[in-house]
């Protein structure tokens, strides 16, 4: 996959990854954690899956985790401050949908959340010049992670289905 980002992943760049439940998603980002470890230190945020989950499916992986730091956490207000305080080249968001601030008055996963959330992340992705996958998965009504209403902020998106891959 790494070759759709021409080669490697852009400074500041934000790309979306979409697709059903359970196909593999957050596998294939720890894959490319580990492809890129060299290179880069990442911070995993994961609101689904605590950091002992997301761990024990790196050691599964045979993942090195050693420039790899988690943080489980859906309040984004902390999320900013942890990567503000950690400094990475690479931010996960493992998923979108958990992700919420409590400057708009509706749930984790509405529209209005994403765009807020997803602009936020973007701004401070250009600021700090920090690649960041946004990690989406399809809602009960078959949407991508509402994509058309945070898709234009992200420099690519992957959507994956079940034997298909489309590339946006």
């Amino acid at each position: 996959m790494i070759e759709y980002f021409g080669g490697g992943l852009v400074d500041g760049s934000l790309i979306l990854l979409g697709g059903e439940p359970g196909i593999g998603k957050s596998t294939l980002i720890l894959q490319i954690c580990d492809k890129i470890k060299t290179e880069k230190t990442v911070l995993y945020v994961s609101g689904e899956e605590s950091a002992e989950q997301i761990k024990l499916r790196a050691d599964r992986l045979k993942i090195d985790k050693n420039n790899v730091m988690f943080f489980g956490e859906t309040d984004i207000d902390l999320i900013e401050s942890e990567i503000e305080k950690q400094v990475p080249e690479l931010v996960i968001i493992d998923s979108i949908q958990t992700i919420y601030s409590d400057k708009v008055d509706s749930i984790p996963g509405s529209t209005s959340q994403l765009r807020e959330i997803t602009s936020r992340i973007m701004r401070m992705c250009k600021e700090k010049k920090v690649t960041t996958i946004i990690i989406g998965h399809v809602t009960k009504d078959r949407k991508y992670c509402r994509t058309k209403s945070i898709r234009t902020y992200g420099r690519c998106s992957f959507i994956f289905r079940r034997r298909k891959i489309f590339i946006i």
